[in-house]
């Protein structure tokens, strides 16, 4: 009887130890607290245990936060180095109040560049790239190229943006590369695992939910209409500068106050000397100086202009690696344009490139400006 007994615990404590440790495998999201408001900081531990059963040694954690009511969206990402991100948002004050989802999605490998050269010399076995980050740090380097022409970056770790400048290994007097990239951490990917949690954002218990009915999609849901008025749609042809702005702007950019100029269906910025000096002949007030670093900053009123290519910030001086033949759209923001607590008081410069089916043939093949990680300390805006 005593052996039949210590054979059932023994299964008993099995059964117990495999039930413990299959929770344990689970990815964990741990927030500083439910209850959230304006101004706080949204503290974030993510954990993946037994990250080398799963190859998960260095991977990309997606932070996705959704408005459980209004269906808005915000993505985050950040490098998981060793099974755990650990990383803070402060909440802007035009986050709405709400109860939200916050869900992780868990994608193996770093950030990672791959590319094909669509036209070259045959002789051009290897490129350069230079690599020139938002806060001015530069690496120059070489990659190999297959013989069709297919290369494959190392990882690496960035924050906010980068601009990168491929070359021929040779100095032509002219660069003939045209180089097609892909980022996959840009790209449609089938999540390693993933996890959500919920919290909220307002006065404490203001928002209470005690069931709350949410899916992860991992297509962008669709905004909701809920408690706009009624309206009669006239239909009209929309110009291609009309329709890029609705697919390609957001948030505050969407802004009227601004002075907006075409690259898709006018030519005159394309003949331009420059950018800025198209900018200052349109713009009323609006200057160009150069900095301490030989840099082109624009300024409005004595007061620094904040630059945006793609609705990313970029330092001052950045905007000269977009060529003017690749700019589909400029919106440049009276003062002041608040997009920060820091920003704005200058006025904004917001350049778009040309992307999707506005891109022509005509626009440059070997500049690129790459949005990279979140910073582990950065603003949910």
């Amino acid at each position: 009887m005593y052996k039949h007994s210590q054979i059932l615990l023994s299964i008993l404590c099995l059964v117990l130890f495999n039930k413990v440790e299959a929770q344990d495998n689970t990815l964990k999201i741990n927030l500083s607290k439910q209850s959230y408001l304006q101004g706080d900081s949204l503290e974030i531990q993510i954990v993946s245990p037994n990250y080398l059963d799963k190859k998960l040694k260095s991977a990309t954690a997606h932070i996705w936060l959704d408005h459980l009511v209004t269906k808005q969206r915000w993505k985050f990402r950040f490098p998981m180095i060793e099974g755990e991100v650990n990383a803070a948002l402060k909440i802007s004050e035009t986050v709405p109040s709400g109860n939200y989802a916050i869900s992780c999605l868990i994608q193996s490998g770093f950030y990672r560049i791959q590319g094909q050269v669509l036209e070259r010399d045959k002789k051009d076995t290897v490129i350069n790239y230079m690599m020139r980050t938002s806060t001015k740090q530069m690496m120059v380097d070489r990659v190999k190229v297959d013989a069709k022409g297919f290369f494959t970056m190392k990882p690496m770790l960035f924050q906010d943006t980068a601009s990168f400048y491929f070359s021929p290994m040779q100095k032509p007097k002219k660069n003939y590369l045209a180089i097609l990239l892909k980022t996959p951490v840009d790209s449609v990917f089938e999540p390693v695992e993933t996890q959500t949690v919920f919290f909220t954002v307002g006065k404490p218990g203001e928002y209470v939910e005690k069931k709350f009915n949410y899916t992860l999609l991992l297509d962008d849901p669709e905004i909701s209409t809920e408690g706009l008025p009624n309206v009669t749609v006239f239909a009209k042809t929309k110009t291609k500068l009309q329709q890029f702005e609705e697919s390609y702007t957001s948030g505050l950019f969407k802004n009227d106050n601004a002075f907006v100029f075409d690259g898709l269906e006018s030519d005159e910025l394309v003949r331009s000397q420059s950018l800025a000096w198209f900018l200052q002949q349109k713009v009323p007030g609006l200057t160009v100086a150069i900095d301490s670093a030989n840099n082109e900053v624009f300024k409005w009123r004595e007061e620094i202009c904040t630059i945006f290519i793609d609705e990313f910030e970029v330092m001052p001086g950045e905007q000269s690696m977009v060529f003017p033949r690749d700019i589909a759209m400029i919106k440049v923001f009276r003062p002041p344009f608040q997009y920060s607590s820091t920003t704005g008081f200058g006025g904004a410069i917001a350049i778009y490139t040309k992307k999707g089916k506005f891109v022509d043939n005509n626009g440059a093949k070997f500049s690129f400006i790459l949005k990279g990680y979140t910073g582990f300390d950065s603003e949910w805006k």
